[in-house]
């Protein structure tokens, strides 16, 4: 519901309501076309391609999760907003951004039961949840900081972009003009981690286990821890003209 201007004044944006109506709908869409190939595409192929096979449902579902979870999520509302006033980071903020991450996690239930259906695999339990829960941390560590950092919403999303899927990028590359792999950076990569932790079960060697449930984690409480510090930073810190008075009276 938009607010009319005030007299000479500019007119106010509509409120952020309609950008938590929007989130349900696009989640739902994401996950649904990235399940469209293995459901529609796959028939019609005279021959089959790793991504579109009925067996890589999983694979394609969790891919998506993660995209969404980690490059999309922790900035919508700083996609949605256009000059709306930023809300602080709260406790009831706070709660309301885990009341959201439940609500997509609910949503996505019955998608992770058709691919896994559809993929022919057996949902690991232990593995599946801790993947979820690294994408989540990671997520919304990464809305804390871009809601407490004024203008880092954009530069935020592009690294978050460059993380999940720099990675595969460079490895391709690499395999494609140099003929040689770099596993361990192909698996730093929270899609490419989440995807081998949900599927694989819990890895084996120090590196798989980083990467796969430590590493993301980690940057995103680090990320969220800073993005608090900074807010209350600004909470109490003195308006500008009690600074100017401080500096003046010595």
């Amino acid at each position: 519901m938009s607010t009319a201007a005030g007299p000479g004044g500019p007119a106010a944006s509509p409120a952020p309501g309609a950008a938590w109506v929007l989130l349900p709908v696009a989640w739902c869409a994401w996950l649904l076309a990235w399940l469209v190939p293995s459901f529609l595409v796959v028939p019609h192929l005279a021959v089959e391609r790793v991504w579109l096979v009925r067996e890589a449902a999983p694979q394609a579902i969790l891919a998506a999760a993660a995209f969404f979870l980690v490059a999309v999520w922790p900035f919508w509302l700083a996609l949605a907003r256009r000059e709306a006033p930023r809300a602080a980071v709260s406790a009831k903020w706070l709660a309301l951004s885990v009341l959201e991450l439940v609500m997509l996690v609910a949503l996505a239930a019955p998608f992770v039961l058709v691919a896994w259906s559809v993929g022919g695999k057996a949902i690991l339990a232990g593995p599946l949840a801790a993947t979820v829960g690294a994408w989540a941390v990671f997520g919304l560590g990464l809305r804390v900081a871009a809601q407490a950092g004024q203008g880092a919403a954009r530069w935020l999303m592009l690294a978050a972009v460059l993380v999940s899927v720099g990675p595969l990028i460079l490895g391709y590359a690499a395999g494609e003009t140099l003929g040689v792999g770099f596993p361990r950076l192909v698996e730093a990569s929270p899609i490419v981690s989440g995807i081998g932790l949900a599927l694989g079960g819990w890895p084996e060697g120090a590196w798989p286990w980083i990467a796969a449930v430590a590493l993301w984690p980690a940057v995103g409480m680090v990320l969220g821890l800073v993005g608090w510090w900074r807010t209350c930073r600004e909470q109490h810190a003195p308006s500008p003209p009690r600074r100017v008075f401080d500096k003046l009276g010595g």
